[in-house]
């Protein structure tokens, strides 16, 4: 419901905003962007893809592709055709997430959050295209760095820890994967409760894995819960 009211009002802005500003004023191309990453968020990536190219080429064209605006906007349309997960959206998706990726590193260095945030999802991505080598280094200097500076009870380090761990798991080293997903569940368990959804879900992923490692009195007593 709220997301359906969000969508006229962003509409209504975007129409006035097209009409008495222009469409590559920053607030028109801002309207845009916010309105595609609605639609995105509702699953219709259709509907998500014209808007965010047309804020990412409005802001291109007037900011330049260094500028920060422009690097969410890169960043922005990498993740939804990783979204699309097609063949030839994977492969655009990889030079988009790159270019975000370096333009972030040199503007705002390595270790802020829109910087980790495309590390993670460049990484992700090259683990949906089969490239567990090349994806393994982004998922580790993000785990790294956010356990330094958000610390491990964090809820986006421990993503990426089960990131990690489950990367780990797909390139067959089992124990080190283990030993991430073990972390994780007893982070959550003291965080967020036995019960709580993320927790069970960590449960699960951990006793899948200790099953595939033949661990099967662990496994078992996991899997209860």
């Amino acid at each position: 419901h709220d997301l359906a009211a969000a969508e006229l009002l962003f509409r209504e802005a975007l129409a006035g905003q097209r009409e008495t500003l222009g469409n590559l004023h920053p607030h028109t191309l801002m309207t845009i962007s916010n309105l595609g990453l609605l639609q995105q968020k509702k699953g219709q990536l259709a509907a998500a893809e014209p808007l965010l190219r047309e804020a990412l080429k409005g802001r291109r064209d007037t900011l330049g592709s260094r500028h920060l605006d422009t690097l969410n906007s890169i960043n922005s349309l990498g993740v939804l055709l990783r979204s699309k997960g097609g063949k030839a959206d994977l492969a655009a998706a990889e030079l988009l997430l790159h270019e975000a990726l370096e333009g972030q590193r040199e503007t705002l260095g390595n270790r802020h959050p829109h910087t980790l945030s495309s590390i993670c999802n460049l990484g992700l991505l090259l683990e949906d295209k089969g490239d567990l080598t090349a994806a393994e280094p982004l998922l580790r200097e993000v785990v790294e760095v956010q356990r330094e500076t958000r610390g491990i009870r964090h809820p986006a380090t421990l993503s990426s820890v089960s990131s990690l761990g489950l990367l780990l798991r797909d390139k067959g080293d089992l124990a080190a994967a283990a030993k991430l997903l073990r972390e994780v569940v007893e982070v959550q368990r003291e965080t967020l409760g036995n019960r709580h959804p993320d927790t069970l879900s960590s449960i699960y992923r951990l006793g899948m894995l200790l099953k595939a490692k033949d661990n099967l009195a662990a496994a078992m007593l996991l899997l209860r819960e």
